[in-house]
């Protein structure tokens, strides 16, 4: 077989140490210096910076963040031994410690890998919103931490995203005590979107927003832990082009993750204030993300309507509206007519309205009384425990359910 002689190219390795001694054990001591001295990356001629073990601190040092270059890796020696930190002592959500838009050129390739990454008074850990990407972004193996506390903006993001047609990142093995978050653009197109893949990630929550509805955006989320995904729905934002919603731009692939539970809502003002009715509003009453790890599809065996939110049982091969003395199967996220079929949550965090006067703690065991509200379990049977109160809700009790029989 002939050598494809076109898929050759030129690999250039560098290296960079914090405390080093330059041209005796390292090319730099500086991370954004060896990336400012790149200057003929291409497609045919790629770089990898190799960040030996250290802090390299850029806190403070009058840059907005460092970059990202076209073909150029920046691979750490090992996840907790490299530190990148930038901790400003002004904050702005301009800042990041890495931002694709530093040097304004087109980003066909760029990853990061090995590394932890640490922001403080900033936007992000990293943070990718530009037009510079027009291919692949890839995040391998790193820790990103914000600083930021509750009372400062952006004190959530841990990799924040604004995705246009044609690009893609995907985050391998990431870890964070913010969200991994994405939102596409306001212009709408033709053809394939934008692609946000996340494998083997563990971060409190994942949040996709829908800036406009148009076409044909994928996210992957494979093998990750989290709380709870988020299809956040942004109505209102000062955009003329915003349509009212019809179809969302997302396709979900879902596969063996530990996701809690998945919720859509509707903001307008770009999440401050959410409201859960996006699906009653915008999708007919339809489910329409489900993960196979804690939804199941099934037909409503009973006589009566099973409304959404509504509290269902085992029904034969289906399920019925729950009733005093059954055994709880799951709710209900569709309204289900009999005989039709609807998508049912039966394991981890489902909402249930609590009595009035029930007050259950953290971890506290919880069942049900005759009119299918929570309590603390007393003598009855346990249907989960309790996770505390859903920040959305009147007197909505999230519950960890006990794992239910299979259908």
């Amino acid at each position: 077989m002939a050598l494809d002689l076109s898929a050759q190219y030129e690999l250039v390795e560098k290296v960079v140490k914090a405390g080093g001694t330059v041209g005796e054990d390292c090319d730099y001591t500086d991370l954004k210096a060896a990336l400012d001295d790149i200057a003929d990356n291409s497609a045919r001629k790629r770089y990898i910076l190799r960040v030996l073990n250290g802090t390299y601190d850029v806190s403070n040092d009058g840059n907005l963040y460092l970059g990202l270059k076209n073909y150029v890796e920046i691979v750490g020696q090992s996840r907790g031994g490299v530190r990148i930190v930038k901790r400003d002592d002004e904050y702005s959500d301009a800042k990041n410690v890495f931002d694709t838009a530093c040097y304004g050129q087109r980003i066909e390739y760029a990853s990061l890998r090995n590394m932890t990454v640490v922001s403080y008074n900033l936007k992000a850990p990293v943070h990718i919103d530009d037009d510079c990407l027009q291919g692949t972004i890839e995040l391998i193996d790193c820790t990103l931490i914000n600083e930021n506390t509750p009372e400062m903006g952006n004190y959530q993001n841990g990799l924040a995203c604004g995705l246009r047609q044609g690009q893609r990142v995907v985050a391998r093995g990431v870890h964070s005590n913010g969200m991994l978050w994405m939102h596409n653009g306001f212009e709408a197109y033709t053809g394939e979107g934008c692609r946000f893949e996340l494998y083997n990630c563990i971060s409190p929550y994942i949040v996709i927003g829908e800036l406009i509805t148009y076409g044909s955006e994928k996210v992957i989320i494979e093998g990750c832990r989290a709380e709870f995904l988020r299809y956040l729905y942004i109505k209102g934002v000062a955009v003329k082009q915003l349509r009212p919603y019809v179809q969302s731009s997302f396709s979900f692939e879902l596969r063996g993750n530990s996701i809690d539970y998945i919720e859509a809502v509707t903001t307008t003002d770009l999440g401050s204030t959410s409201v859960p009715t996006a699906f009653d509003e915008l999708c007919g009453g339809k489910w329409s993300i489900s993960d196979p790890a804690i939804h199941r599809f099934v037909r409503n065996a009973g006589t009566t309507d099973i409304e959404k939110g509504s509290l269902v049982s085992l029904s034969g091969n289906g399920v019925k509206s729950w009733a005093p003395g059954e055994r709880l199967y799951g709710t209900a996220m569709d309204d289900i007519s009999p005989g039709d079929y609807g998508i049912v949550q039966d394991r981890g965090i489902v909402f249930i309205r609590a009595h009035p006067e029930a007050e259950p703690d953290q971890d506290d065991p919880v069942e049900l009384d005759a009119k299918g509200m929570a309590v603390r379990q007393g003598s009855g049977a346990p249907i989960g425990v309790a996770r505390g109160w859903y920040a959305h809700g009147d007197r909505l009790l999230k519950v960890k359910l006990l794992q239910s029989s299979m259908l």
